[in-house]
């Protein structure tokens, strides 16, 4: 049997949002203040809105670096290890 592989596609929002909102473990890359990127293991989920939210505390480096430079990227990964992510 072949092994399954990453697969690109285009989803729409409502597709995208049906995916993220049950699963919760997200790697959260943000910018350091010297420009360098930060990625940080973080629980998140989907808000009423459809907006991505991240758990952290103010005073994490996390939260200065976004308060900072508001631009992230977020992987959502599925809960097994070799699951689906986007």
């Amino acid at each position: 049997m072949a092994r399954p592989v990453a697969t690109n596609r285009i989803v729409d929002r409502t597709e995208l949002l049906d995916f993220v909102r049950p699963r919760h473990h997200v790697i959260l890359s943000t910018y350091r203040a010297d420009g360098a990127v930060q990625s940080s293991p973080v629980s998140a989920g989907i808000d009423a809105a459809g907006r991505l939210v991240v758990s952290t505390y103010p005073s994490r480096a996390k939260a200065r670096n976004v308060r900072r430079r508001p631009q992230v990227s977020a992987c959502v990964l599925s809960d097994e290890w070799n699951g689906a992510w986007v």
